[in-house]
C-alpha cells in the first residue's frame, strides 16, 4: 500500500485540487507556500492529529434537487485526493462489483447506460420484452451513511492506523449536532441535513453529536458513497446470481421475468440496507413492467417488439432546461451573463442529446435557442439607461 503521507503524494493532491479551484485566491496562496504547507501537514498526519477544519456550507440547486454543500478547505481537500487517491480508491474498488460505474476512472455515467443496454438487449434475447424492472433508490443517501458502519467496512479491508486516523477525523468532522433532541433512537430515522439546517441555531449547543452524514462532493464521501451499498450488490450478483444488475451510486436497477422474484428480493435487500443504516425510498422504489416503460439515469426507456432499445428525454428535463434558458436569457440581456456563456450553457446541455430518439425535442429547443438569441441581441441595453425587457415569448 502507498504511503499517502508522503509529500510526492500530498503535492499531488494539491494539483488535483488546483484543476478544479485554482482561480480561488485560497488555492493560489497556498500553492505559493507548497512545501511549508505540505511539511505541516504531513507532521499531522504521520502523528495522526490531524484534524479537519471548518469549511463553508452552501446550497446548490441541481436538476431541480436543492442539495447542500460543505466545502473544503484548501488544506483538507489536498488531504482527502491524497487518501483517496493512493489508497482509498485503489484499495476499496477492487471490491466493487463490475457493474458498478460511478466515479471510477475508465467508467461514469455512460459507461453505466451502456452497460444496462447490454443487459436490456441479454433479457430481450432471452424473454423478449416481457418482464419486470425494479428500480431501488436510498432516501438522502449521503445525509444517513452511518460512521460506525463506515469505519468498520473500510477497517475490513485496511489495518494501516494512518488511513483510519485520516477517515475517523474527516467523519467527525461530519458528525451532526443533535443536541436539540433526547430520542435514543433519532440515529435509526431517516435524516435531512436541508431541514437541519434551517434549524435554529440556539438549539444546537453542542451537549450531543450524532455520528452520520458525509458532505457532498469531497473526495472521501465519493468513494464511500460507492462502496457503501457493496453487500447489497454482492448479494445480488454473487449470491442470488442476477445477471442484469446495474448500479450507480445510490441508484440500483434490475430486469428479471419473474415479478415474484423481484418482490422476495427487495425484501432481501431491505434487510441488508437495514444493517447497513440505509433507507430504500418507498416513493421512488417501484417494481414496473418493462413493456410500459420506465426512467433510469435521465434517460426514458422502451422497448419495441422487435428489440429495439428508444431513448427519450423524460419531460421533466426538458422542461428544466427551457425554463433554465429563459432565466439566463434575462440575465444576458441585463448584462450579468455573456451571450457566449448564454450559448455555452445550451450547448453543454445538447451534447450527448443526440444519442436520444428526439429529433423533434432536439429541433424544437434548438428554435427556442435561436429565438432567445435573437431576444438577447435585440433587447441587450447599449447603455445603463434602460435595462428593463420583457419576459421571453415561449
Amino acid at each position: 500500500m502507498i504511503d499517502f503521507t508522503d509529500a510526492n503524494c500530498l503535492i499531488a493532491g494539491y494539483h488535483r485540487a488546483q484543476k478544479a479551484s485554482g482561480w480561488k485566491d485560497a488555492t493560489q496562496i497556498y500553492g505559493l507556500n507548497l512545501l511549508k504547507e505540505v511539511r505541516a501537514l504531513q507532521k499531522e498526519l504521520r502523528a495522526e492529529t490531524y484534524r479537519q477544519m471548518k469549511g463553508a456550507t452552501f446550497r446548490q440547486c441541481e436538476q431541480g434537487h436543492t442539495r447542500l454543500i460543505k466545502a473544503l478547505t484548501v488544506r483538507d481537500t489536498v488531504m482527502q485526493h491524497a487518501l483517496c487517491d493512493f489508497v482509498l480508491v485503489p484499495e476499496l474498488a477492487r471490491h466493487l462489483i463490475y457493474d458498478n460505474g460511478a466515479s471510477l476512472k475508465g467508467k461514469g455515467i455512460s459507461f453505466t447506460r451502456k452497460r444496462f443496454e447490454q443487459h436490456l438487449r441479454w433479457h430481450f434475447r432471452r424473454y423478449g420484452n416481457e418482464g419486470y424492472v425494479l428500480k431501488i433508490d436510498f432516501r438522502k443517501y449521503f445525509d444517513n451513511i452511518r460512521h460506525d458502519v463506515l469505519m468498520e467496512r473500510i477497517g475490513k479491508y485496511m489495518n494501516d492506523s494512518r488511513v483510519l486516523s485520516a477517515v475517523e477525523a474527516v467523519l467527525k468532522a461530519n458528525e451532526v449536532d443533535i443536541s436539540f433532541t433526547g430520542d435514543e433512537h433519532y440515529i435509526d430515522k431517516v435524516f435531512n441535513a436541508l431541514d437541519y439546517e434551517r434549524m435554529d441555531p440556539e438549539k444546537k449547543t453542542g451537549c450531543r453529536f450524532m455520528p452520520k452524514g458525509l458532505g457532498i462532493g469531497a473526495p472521501l464521501a465519493q468513494i464511500s458513497g460507492i462502496f457503501m451499498p457493496t453487500p447489497v450488490d454482492t448479494w445480488c450478483k454473487t449470491v442470488r446470481g442476477v445477471r442484469c444488475y446495474d448500479a450507480y451510486m445510490d441508484d440500483r436497477i434490475i430486469i428479471h421475468h419473474s415479478k415474484e422474484y423481484l418482490h422476495d428480493l427487495l425484501k432481501e435487500i431491505r434487510e441488508i440496507a437495514k444493517i447497513l443504516g440505509l433507507h430504500i425510498n418507498d416513493r421512488k422504489t417501484q417494481i414496473v413492467k418493462l413493456s410500459h416503460g420506465f426512467t433510469f439515469l435521465k434517460t426514458r426507456y422502451s422497448i419495441t417488439k422487435t428489440g429495439k432499445i428508444i431513448r427519450r428525454i423524460p419531460r421533466d428535463v426538458v422542461v428544466r432546461q427551457r425554463r433554465k434558458m429563459k432565466k439566463l436569457a434575462r440575465f444576458a440581456v441585463e448584462g450579468s451573463l455573456s451571450l457566449k456563456a448564454f450559448s455555452n450553457q445550451y450547448k453543454g446541455w445538447r451534447g450527448d442529446k443526440n444519442r436520444y430518439h428526439a429529433s423533434r425535442t432536439i429541433r424544437n429547443m434548438d428554435k427556442l435557442h435561436r429565438r432567445l438569441r435573437k431576444w438577447i441581441m435585440k433587447r441587450r441595453p447599449t447603455s445603463s439607461k434602460s435595462r428593463e425587457s420583457a419576459a421571453p415569448s415561449r
